[in-house]
């Protein structure tokens, strides 16, 4: 469904890391676990359904072409750090349009944190709930290429049509790993793919 959606937000995050918190913590955590990237790493945990409890997320709000994606992870962790936003360390991105059947200008889309405790904000960001409780999860380790990531995507949406259930809100994909090169000069990193479902009528 977005086969480039992730390689795009792959770039953001590079080009931020000499800036970014979240960069630092990931890295850090994967020097202790001793677990690097492996150059042909691309199969998945299997796909499963997952219950979470609704959330408060502090937010940026975007409109427009996914090339902005610099920008934005730019603008939210500057205003994050400067209004001193305490939130989870793993960005994650939310989609509410499919760009296949959406103009570009007209795409909808935020990036956002988890927020840790109660905090109140102040403009660009905003204090958002994330009401879906019932999402299928679909993991996805190795590289950003566009035929990989297509078949990740394909995947969730054949899964969540084959056990009865329908895309009940927007997809969110949670930005698990700092993408980095393999030795074929491939970026690889982690990402959690989450899709709201609901049962389907009969």
């Amino acid at each position: 469904m977005r086969k480039v959606l992730v390689m795009v937000v792959a770039s953001a995050v590079i080009g931020l890391c000499t800036q970014a918190v979240w960069t630092q913590e990931v890295e850090q955590k994967d020097a202790k676990a001793k677990t690097p990237v492996a150059e042909k790493e691309t199969k998945t945990e299997i796909i499963k359904l997952k219950e979470t409890e609704p959330f408060t997320y502090c937010a940026l709000e975007m409109k427009g072409s996914y090339e902005q994606h610099t920008t934005a992870f730019m603008t939210l962790y500057g205003e994050t750090m400067k209004q001193a936003v305490a939130y989870d360390d793993i960005p994650f991105g939310i989609y509410w349009n499919d760009p296949q059947t959406t103009a570009e200008e007209d795409l909808l889309w935020e990036i956002g944190f988890r927020l840790l405790e109660k905090h109140e904000v102040k403009e660009p960001l905003k204090i958002k709930e994330w009401k879906f409780t019932t999402m299928a999860s679909r993991g996805y380790k190795g590289a950003f290429s566009e035929e990989e990531m297509g078949k990740a995507y394909e995947e969730i949406y054949q899964w969540i049509e084959k056990n009865g259930f329908v895309p009940a809100g927007p997809m969110m994909e949670r930005y698990l790993r700092a993408p980095q090169p393999n030795e074929a000069g491939e970026l690889c990193g982690s990402v959690e793919i989450l899709v709201p479902v609901e049962k389907a009528k009969k």
